[in-house]
């Protein structure tokens, strides 16, 4: 079961990050998968193409025990398998090579991960043509007797973006008073060493009421432009990475929802005259110089973005290689029930690496189990799902 937390997202922010270290520790193990064939995987499958909630594109993970992925022939495996889906395409790792961290992507099997597209970027298909013609691939291509070598085979299921009321200003944010924010304050502020990602629709990094509280990779910041200076995998990664559009450099993404996030998180504290109160942005002491003493660091990682809607498996995993100890998610699924084996294998990941990741639970007065926030694998592996 998930753990629904009915008024901690705030809290959250300020405490989880103190009991990361017993997750740190902990082995990795193999999780059991559901079938290839399962008949209640395939009519979901089916239900989410008619209700349009597909993608257009498909993802599938190969079998790490198959003789031939053993003995180097992953790629080889992964064009047949696209080859025999009948999209048409070729197929991409999921997630990039990742430079400085890729032995930690294949010890975890994520460089196992591929996908292509299946309609998404066909400008002849609505999006609703779309997810019904990846539902109808992924179901024929399981029908096929066939499937030696792939351990996962599914579609991608639509993000969707979980909008919250804005807040303009302190005196209007009754909601920290209901939780007593006040008395969380006494005990901290927010802590510098802790970074928090929010993967979202992205951020305004002119947003005066969040620049002194933006993280920040010194390598790439201080780097040469147009160069993976860090050997990360990822290029121009100054304060996070636009994974929608693919860039560094624009980390604004569709919309302002993403800011929102980030200034209820850290908007600059106290009594600094703009905006409003960011649960653990700090207690408004810098060191002479403008730059906080207090408050969390805001890593910015863009999901919904400015040409399209990807990158999400890939945005957990880079937070967690880059340090952050606690993702924030306000997105989530249309179907109940329907999940991607890609966006788990990313937060056991996470988890693995002794981060938290926090998930909205939604907003449709719903008791179904809607993923990623109703996943929870063990005492260990899981998404922390947050209800109001």
């Amino acid at each position: 079961m998930a753990r629904s937390i009915a008024r901690a997202y705030v809290s959250a922010a300020l405490i989880m990050a103190n009991a990361a270290a017993r997750l740190g520790g902990s082995a990795r193990r193999e999780r059991g998968r559901r079938s290839l064939t399962d008949d209640s995987f395939i009519q979901t499958v089916k239900e989410c193409g008619e209700a349009d909630g597909l993608s257009g594109r498909i993802q599938f993970k190969l079998d790490k025990d198959y003789k031939d992925v053993k003995t180097g022939y992953a790629a080889a495996i992964a064009a047949r398998v696209a080859d025999e889906a009948g999209c048409g395409t070729k197929p991409k790792r999921l997630f990039r090579p990742a430079g400085k961290h890729e032995a930690k992507h294949v010890a975890a099997g994520l460089d196992l991960w591929y996908t292509m597209d299946c309609g998404a970027d066909d400008e002849e298909l609505d999006a609703h043509a779309a997810s019904l013609r990846a539902s109808e691939k992924v179901r024929e291509f399981l029908a096929k007797g066939d499937h030696k070598g792939i351990a996962v085979f599914e579609p991608q299921i639509v993000h969707k973006a979980l909008a919250v009321e804005k807040d303009a200003y302190r005196s209007l944010q009754t909601h920290y008073d209901a939780i007593n924010l006040d008395g969380a304050w006494e005990i901290t502020t927010g802590d510098p060493t802790v970074t928090v990602q929010v993967l979202d629709s992205g951020l305004d990094p002119d947003h005066p009421d969040l620049q002194k509280h933006l993280w920040r990779n010194e390598a790439e910041c201080q780097g040469e432009a147009g160069v993976d200076d860090d050997n990360n995998g990822f290029i121009d990664d100054c304060h996070g990475y636009n994974h929608a559009d693919d860039t560094g450099t624009d980390l604004l993404g569709d919309g302002s929802h993403g800011t929102h996030c980030s200034g209820t998180i850290a908007a600059d504290n106290m009594n600094d005259g703009i905006g409003v109160a960011g649960v653990a942005g700090g207690d408004g002491t810098e060191d002479g110089q403008g730059n906080a003493l207090t408050g969390v660091r805001l890593m910015t990682s863009v999901g919904f973005g400015s040409t399209r809607t990807a990158g999400f498996s890939e945005g957990l995993v880079y937070g967690a290689d880059n340090g952050a100890q606690v993702s924030s998610n306000s997105w989530g699924y249309k179907v109940a029930n329907a999940y991607n084996q890609a966006i788990l294998d990313a937060i056991d990941y996470y988890n693995d690496a002794g981060g938290f990741v926090v998930f909205a639970a939604g907003n449709s007065n719903s008791g179904g189990c809607f993923y990623p926030a109703c996943y929870g694998e063990d005492e260990f592996h899981g998404a922390i799902g947050v209800a109001a």
